[in-house]
């Protein structure tokens, strides 16, 4: 069983590449952009990034100005805003000096500078624009923000000069954000999925190269977090299920049943256990943000699962006295345990995948398991009622 667990994890590794953001940007943006900057101006990186963005820059060493353009869809279609900025302190919003564009109800636009503190990212203080006579840490000679019809794309154009004292432009830290709601110029909370806690990179802006990788390899490793916790948890556990209530009297009483029920449940547990152990380190390397609910059912659903494991080994004989409550107890933990798991793979989707291919996949496979149980449970009724009225008769 443990083969098969680690076969698993390398499989999605290998099938599941990391959210790399190293991509180049579309050819579109890319023109779109260098139109949008000074004419004397000419893009010398552009990259594709997470939240469905593309960011294009040109650095000039001598007087330390960044030209940046920054594109993406914005989700809501009244209101939004994009967030583009740099942080001396590490890739992380805390400490970001930032532009962000904003798109009233009305269909106009605004752009400002704004200085994201750690009171405002904890909500503390209100996220307002910062005065021009504010000193944010750099300065932005330019903030404009532009819809483009023909790539739908809402575009951020800015320029900011990089004091060297703060920024070594080898390892320039970047930070984007997209969101929805807005207060006037006040940006709102932004969804909670990993791709919007994720976006950030350190970059080398004059040899345009990725620096932080970190990230992409922990991006990889929740994807496989997420395949063997669906294939553990959420696909064997409830097979395990179905083969205990069913395979006892269809299509005919299977001798067998235990010994696949026992498989089924204890592969599952392995597995499972395998993507919780993972989901535990995960937590521990995102110092940034926590999904607290997540990691709550999680543990709760490893506990549950090992006190079935545990109480399967230490089972009442048949004939015992006490082998009514057991199977009582064991059948109510079961069916507890399952609701968890499904809630958990749910709200896990949530957090990895919010375009939902996750999400409708995984409901293919409770579907697939539902009409099987179904179709059993049927067939188990018509038998039972056949065999009664059989047993009248005679």
């Amino acid at each position: 069983m443990m083969k098969f667990a680690l076969l698993l994890l390398a499989t999605g590794m290998l099938l599941f590449p990391p959210f790399a953001t190293a991509h180049s940007c579309s050819d579109e943006f890319q023109q779109l952009a260098e139109t949008k900057l000074p004419n004397s101006t000419r893009i010398q990186s552009c990259r594709s990034k997470t939240l469905g963005a593309e960011f294009g820059w040109s650095f000039n060493k001598t007087s330390r100005r960044l030209h940046v353009a920054f594109g993406a869809r914005l989700r809501h279609e009244d209101t939004g805003w994009m967030a583009w900025g740099v942080n001396p302190d590490g890739p992380q919003m805390a400490g970001t000096r930032a532009v962000i564009g904003v798109k009233h109800k009305n269909g106009t636009y605004e752009c400002h500078k704004y200085n994201v503190t750690a009171m405002t990212k904890s909500r503390r203080c209100p996220l307002v624009p910062a005065d021009d006579a504010d000193d944010v840490g750099v300065e932005f000679s330019r903030c404009e923000m532009h819809y483009d019809t023909g790539l739908e794309y809402h575009v951020i154009v800015a320029a900011v000069v990089l004091p060297e004292k703060k920024f070594n432009s080898s390892e320039t830290n970047v930070v984007w954000q997209i969101g929805e709601e807005i207060r006037g110029n006040e940006p709102l909370m932004h969804p909670k999925s990993i791709n919007n806690f994720d976006s950030t990179e350190t970059i080398d802006l004059e040899s345009t190269k990725i620096i932080s990788y970190t990230r992409h390899q922990r991006n990889r490793l929740r994807i496989v977090h997420g395949i063997v916790n669906i294939v553990g948890w959420g696909t064997l556990l409830p097979s395990g299920v179905i083969v205990s209530r069913y395979m006892r009297i269809f299509p005919k009483p299977c001798k067998n049943w235990y010994d696949i029920h026992v498989t089924c449940q204890t592969s599952g547990y392995i597995i499972g256990s395998a993507g919780w152990a993972l989901g535990l380190w995960l937590g521990k390397a995102s110092h940034n943000y926590k999904f607290n609910i997540h990691n709550t059912v999680g543990l709760l659903i490893f506990i549950f699962a090992t006190i079935q494991m545990l109480a399967w080994r230490l089972r009442p004989h048949p004939s015992d006295g006490y082998r009514m409550y057991w199977n009582m107890y064991h059948h109510f933990l079961g069916y507890s345990i399952l609701a968890l798991i499904f809630f958990n793979i749910f709200l896990g989707i949530k957090i990895l995948e919010p375009q939902h291919v996750w999400k409708w996949a995984y409901i293919g496979i409770l579907g697939a398991l539902g009409t099987l149980a179904l179709a059993f449970e049927f067939i188990g009724w018509i038998k039972f009622l056949t065999q009664n009225s059989s047993s009248k008769q005679g």
